[in-house]
């Protein structure tokens, strides 16, 4: 198998070999056809041994390459991105007659170049639009925490509700205009990040007299946008 570690820098005349030798070894050859299942990835290696030959009018050697892939389309060896039938006109192509492919209305050899190079392309253009999607940039997600804190005096009962912005971060913003904002702040300044998965933990238990009302606290989920038409 030495003259496949070495197959790159061959001449072409000594590819001609090369590729008679692995056609004609029938016995290890068929052996070993007859027991592929799986798809095999050969096309890029066809075409371009297929372009070199044709650019060097090396029939001999496309000669080579249309009776190996004629033996694999025959075996039903399929190619894990291009059809094996695609291929195997491919080289018909490139080992024929460009006028007499005309004349009998079939596809040119650019032709099933340019649909060969679609077929493997699908791959890499799946993977272009795989990338695309995993880079965009989609608005955070913020949530609004609302809770409620009550006082009692003289046996009158008073309340007051309080509503803030957690977040990605564990920030905090106070979207509405109150006396006890100042309070918050300092409060949050000394205990963050805040966690909106435990949001009635990391409040204060007592605000400007007023103690938090168990079970008031809610959270939403909200886009930032959403905070600009709401009525604070």
């Amino acid at each position: 198998m030495s003259g496949v570690k070495n197959a790159p820098y061959m001449m072409l005349a000594e590819r001609v070999y090369w590729i008679d030798a692995l056609i004609y070894d029938r016995s290890e050859y068929n052996r070993c056809m007859s027991k592929s299942k799986n798809p095999i990835t050969v096309a890029r290696a066809i075409i371009r041994i297929g372009d070199a030959a044709r650019n060097a009018n090396d029939y001999s050697l496309l000669g080579a390459l249309h009776e190996m892939v004629e033996q694999l389309s025959r075996h039903g060896v399929k190619d894990t991105y291009v059809d094996m039938d695609l291929l195997l006109e491919y080289v018909e192509a490139a080992d024929g007659c460009d006028y007499c492919r005309a004349g009998d209305g079939k596809p040119s050899f650019d032709e099933l170049t340019t649909k060969i190079n679609q077929q493997l392309a699908r791959r890499g253009q799946a993977q272009v639009e795989a990338s695309d999607q995993s880079v965009l940039k989609f608005e955070p997600l913020v949530n609004l925490v609302t809770a409620a804190y009550a006082k009692n005096e003289d046996g009158v009962t008073s309340g007051l509700s309080i509503a803030l912005v957690v977040n990605q971060d564990g920030s905090v913003n106070l979207p509405r205009d109150h006396f006890l904002n100042s309070e918050l702040l300092e409060y949050f300044d000394e205990n963050h990040p805040v966690d909106w998965r435990s949001a009635e933990r990391d409040l204060p238990s007592k605000l400007h007299g007023y103690h938090l009302v168990a079970g008031s606290v809610e959270v939403q989920e909200i886009l930032p946008r959403e905070l600009e038409v709401i009525s604070f």
